[in-house]
């Protein structure tokens, strides 16, 4: 059984949230508005610097059609840094998205 670090889970969560909304297309307000929270507090989360309920926890994967059960099993460095990536480019994609709109 892998012993988890408080820290080291909160990351991991963050990181599959960020990576799910970017594939989706949808900022932090939209996420937010959707889920009656702040957008600050989904920051927060993404950044894996708050600690948040299962209920908060359930409705964002409902929202983003994320499997549970995914957030919860130990990653290799490797997936981490493949999911890491992405969201990077995803980010600089969305950037760019919102660059032209305005």
């Amino acid at each position: 059984m892998y012993k988890w670090h408080t820290e080291e889970i909160k990351n991991q969560i963050g990181l599959f949230f960020k990576l799910y909304r970017l594939r989706k297309g949808l900022s932090q307000f939209q996420v937010a508005t959707e889920l009656e929270l702040s957008k600050d507090y989904i920051g927060r989360i993404e950044r894996g610097k708050t600690n948040t309920s299962i209920e908060i926890i359930i409705a964002i994967c409902n929202f983003l059609e994320i499997d549970i059960l995914r957030l919860f099993s130990k990653l290799t460095q490797s997936q981490i840094n493949s999911m890491i990536s992405e969201t990077k480019l995803l980010e600089e994609k969305f950037k760019n998205q919102n660059k032209r709109k305005s």
